[in-house]
């Protein structure tokens, strides 16, 4: 199956069950898995997560950011060119599992995923990492006071 074809499917939701061509991209590195994150329709074995477009923005970025990753995921850390890692992306869309412990991953200026939870307030209740700082001094606490002020 050729690019333009596997995409129009992907976006369709639409491929075989046994496709297997998932890196096929076009020229900004959008691969047929970054298509099918985007609908929400990739398979339920699928384990290329990584796949990255020029930019460095992973299928499991564009799966967090719609709120499909499942329930098993586990490689939070991966990050893109800026810094932003897929829990980072997770919690900006208010989909981090309620078992996520990994509060500290933070992006090149600092900011952790407890930041960005704060910022859209979907810290957890028992969230204790109140001190945690990006590299400005701000924590989270700051961050969710702020966010508090806002509402």
């Amino acid at each position: 199956m050729n690019y333009a074809k596997a995409i129009e499917a992907a976006a369709n939701g639409c491929l075989p069950a046994d496709f297997d061509q998932w890196d096929l991209a076009d020229r900004a590195g959008w691969t047929v898995a970054h298509e099918a994150a985007a609908k929400g329709c990739l398979p339920a074995d699928f384990s290329q997560w990584n796949l990255a477009d020029r930019a460095g923005w992973t299928v499991a970025h564009e799966a967090a950011a719609n709120g499909c990753l499942p329930a098993d995921f586990s490689q939070w850390d991966l990050a893109d060119r800026a810094g932003l890692t897929v829990a980072h992306e997770a919690a900006a869309n208010g989909c981090l599992p309620a078992d996520f412990d990994q509060w500290d991953l933070a992006d090149r200026t600092g900011w952790t995923v407890a930041h960005e939870a704060a910022a859209k307030g979907c810290l957890p209740a028992d969230f204790n990492r109140w001190d945690l700082a990006d590299k400005d001094g701000w924590t989270v606490a700051d961050i969710a006071a702020a966010q508090r002020d806002t509402d």
